[in-house]
């Protein structure tokens, strides 16, 4: 993900205060996962703002390892900070502006208002920031619908949802209704004869369809080698589940989601055998 970081933000880091907030946008800062936006503009303003060599050193980290966005629209704006995030929001997938505790008219993430008992954006976005992969088990949920907002919750993290890849040996699509009429491309098993396979295709993906919307791809394969995990990947989200979707209930134990982000490396290395899964029988 592209984090576009408040004042505020830098204020914290070059307080070097140690505390818990301090440790967290640190870990930000220095997650090689994250890349930053800063303009050449707004770096102005902030090393005007805080007469601090750490900013300096901090900048030169960011550009040895290649994490500065690149290729970004700059601006002079009063509102800079908020004119970089509209200007930009819409090339740089999953660009996330964070703030400690201002409210502004963006979109935005505000440390001071995530909240991990209702499992809310902020708190996802901000651990996700930190750590690259949130784990959530079946006793973190009181109640089913619980889980619906969780998934829900997440897939609104992306200003725009990409295609939607779901590898799964079993055509569930239970908590994920409300992605009907996404692009979805739905990667499953058919084992049996050709006929079997042909008929069991034809009623799988006209269910799944029903379900999920008419815009669904269904693509298939017999190989049992080459589905294992239950995955979901869209934009630079992972969802992996370690039991059936339709087992992820509060009264089934035993079960775990993991919310991870990565630079679609992963993507890229399960997209190697897509070209296994066919679209018909």
């Amino acid at each position: 993900m592209t984090v576009l970081p408040a004042i505020d933000i830098f204020e914290k880091y070059v307080s070097n205060s140690r505390d818990k907030t301090f440790s967290d946008i640190n870990s930000i800062f220095f997650n090689d996962n994250n890349n930053i936006l800063i303009s050449t503009s707004y770096l102005d303003l902030i090393e005007s703002t805080f007469d601090s060599e750490l900013i300096n050193l901090l900048v030169v980290e960011l550009s040895d390892n290649n994490r500065i966005s690149p290729d970004i629209i700059d601006n002079n704006e009063d509102n800079i900070f908020e004119k970089l995030y509209e200007d930009n929001c819409n090339n740089i997938d999953c660009l996330c502006a964070i703030t400690l505790n201002e409210t502004l008219s963006i979109d935005h993430y505000k440390y001071s208002r995530k909240d991990k008992k209702s499992k809310n954006k902020d708190f996802l976005i901000f651990e996700l920031l930190k750590s690259n992969i949130i784990s959530f088990h079946y006793y973190d949920f009181d109640t089913d619908l619980e889980i619906q907002k969780l998934l829900k919750t997440t897939f609104s993290l992306p200003k725009k949802l990409s295609k939607i890849n779901i590898y799964n040996r079993y055509s569930e699509y239970n908590y994920l209704t409300f992605l009907a009429n996404k692009s979805i491309h739905y990667f499953n098993l058919i084992s049996g004869s050709y006929h079997i396979k042909k008929l069991e295709f034809i009623r799988i993906e006209n269910d799944l369809k029903a379900n999920l919307g008419r815009n669904l791809i269904l693509k298939s394969t017999h190989d049992l080698k080459l589905l294992h995990e239950r995955k979901i990947f869209f934009n630079h989200f992972i969802l992996t589940f370690d039991q059936a979707l339709d087992n992820l209930k509060v009264t089934e134990p035993n079960w775990k989601i993991d919310i991870e982000v990565d630079r679609k490396s992963c993507l890229n290395e399960w997209s190697k055998k897509n070209g296994s899964f066919v679209k018909h029988i």
